[in-house]
């Protein structure tokens, strides 16, 4: 009796960590010591903020299933950080004046490198995993972040592509303990008028004076 064929493509999720992830090398993606990295945050919050905090359930992509630590979401870019916080509907034309006023702008420093886990390009392979760690369904992000906690490399957390724009490259920096950050400047995101207005154009965005 002939077998069921496989269905083709995806299924849309990425695969959980394999069994031999723990005996192989982490490929790194290193972020050098004193590179500016950038946050959008909530105003009322401190820039660094290791989340979803005590005991809450995972609420972010790569946010521990176990509950055993937080994560400090960063990007590369004002861009990356942008993207990822300000524009979470692409389908959405038009971002309210709220939505930037009632947030900040932080620019971060680290106390040293940063050893990465690489989860995009040639590392989704080397991980056993595909781009779907960043586009897909979160459940399978949180195991893989408990995973890669765990492994002997120690890293410091994962870097990833955007799954709002592929070419921005952002941070879920684990929290260990090991490494600080430094705030170097922070401003109320309704101040940098020129930089949001040239990211709103980037992305084919127009502001609104009222609530969405």
């Amino acid at each position: 009796m002939a077998s069921e064929p496989e269905a083709a493509g995806p299924t849309g999720a990425a695969p959980l960590p394999p069994d031999w992830l723990p005996s192989v090398a982490i490929p790194i993606f290193p972020v050098d010591a004193g590179k500016v990295l950038f946050r959008i945050h909530h105003s009322e919050h401190d820039p660094v903020f290791y989340g979803p905090g005590k005991d809450k359930p995972p609420e972010f992509r790569f946010d521990s299933a176990s509950r055993l630590f937080g994560v400090l979401y960063l990007g590369l870019s004002l861009e990356g950080a942008f993207v990822e916080t300000v524009l979470r509907n692409p389908r959405r034309k038009v971002v309210s004046w709220s939505t930037i006023r009632a947030r900040s702008s932080s620019l971060l420093v680290a106390s040293r490198e940063l050893r990465m886990a690489k989860m995009f390009d040639e590392g989704l392979s080397a991980l056993g995993t595909d781009n779907a760690i960043s586009s897909g369904p979160y459940e399978p992000c949180s195991l893989w972040a408990d995973a890669l906690w765990k492994h002997p490399d120690r890293v410091d957390g994962i870097a990833y592509r955007s799954r709002f724009d592929n070419g921005q490259i952002c941070l879920a920096v684990f929290e260990r303990g090991t490494v600080t950050f430094a705030r170097t400047v922070s401003r109320p995101l309704g101040s940098l008028t020129e930089e949001v207005a040239g990211l709103l154009d980037r992305y084919s965005k127009s502001l609104v004076d009222m609530d969405l």
